[in-house]
């Protein structure tokens, strides 16, 4: 049997998740009804800290270091985001419809992604990274996984805590999806540890380390720079998991490079 630690992504939180135990099983369950057959052989736990980077206020415009990261991520995609005035609803609007222009998809899709995407991750590094990394590491050192998988802003959690977990743990394979790990700036150059003459490095408890990303995921880019600008990571041909919404971790679950990632994770 399998030992596997899911870590999630943004937009986790659930009002009946009252207690983490509750929102990990209610994700455990979500995770192995996705990975369908692929799951009889796992012993599957998650790790949930979706409650801890949530905000109580709502519908209120982007904060300025929240759009700061957007601008970051829009020169990630080659759009000059001063080309538009305003830093605020209008402008991010502007900024999405331009990236979608580029990535020839809709706008509304692209606006949703940055939505769910960058305020848990101001809050990440603003406020919430030492305890998300407590209760990670926590679950990482009562499951002893053999695989990790970890996706969107998970992958960024599971990086941090499976470096400050080098010498406790060994995992066979860490497979990261549709992860933004690469994104210069607003991630890359603000993880602990930090590069180091230009790169990051593979854990050293983790054996392996696959990346698996959407041909259409706003997330994760720039496209294919992570095998670039990390060492001892296998990049998977690009996939799609999905026509309309190309970052959801049950369709990432679903993909067969994923099923067989796990499988063949000490190849």
């Amino acid at each position: 049997m399998t030992r596997v630690l899911g870590i999630h992504g943004v937009r986790n939180y659930k009002a009946a998740d009252t207690t983490p135990h509750l929102g990990s099983a209610r994700l455990r369950s979500d995770w192995l009804t996705a990975l369908g057959p692929t799951a009889s052989g796992l012993d599957l736990e998650t790790a949930y800290y979706a409650d801890l980077l949530r905000s109580e206020k709502q519908g209120e415009d982007p904060a300025d270091e929240e759009l700061a990261l957007v601008e970051q991520w829009a020169r990630a995609w080659g759009v000059d985001p001063s080309g538009a005035q305003g830093r605020a609803t209008g402008w991010l609007r502007w900024v999405c419809g331009q990236v979608a222009a580029r990535a020839g998809e809709r706008p509304a899709v692209v606006e949703k992604s940055v939505k769910l995407f960058f305020p848990e991750v101001t809050r990440y590094f603003a406020t919430g990274r030492s305890a998300v990394l407590e209760r990670v590491k926590a679950s990482i050192v009562q499951h002893q996984p053999d695989v990790v998988v970890a996706h969107s802003l998970g992958s960024v959690v599971a990086y941090e805590a499976l470096h400050e977990l080098a010498d406790e743990v060994e995992v066979e394979l860490l497979l990261t999806l549709g992860s933004p790990l690469a994104l210069p700036n607003a991630i890359f150059h603000r993880l602990a540890p930090g590069p180091l003459d230009g790169r990051g490095v593979r854990p050293h408890g983790v054996r392996r380390w696959v990346n698996i990303a959407d041909v259409g995921d706003f997330v994760a880019i720039p496209k294919g720079a992570l095998a670039r600008l990390f060492t001892g990571v296998e990049e998977r041909p690009e996939i799609t998991i999905a026509p309309v919404w190309p970052h959801s971790v049950l369709d990432y679950l679903k993909h067969p490079s994923v099923s067989g990632a796990i499988v063949e994770r000490s190849r």
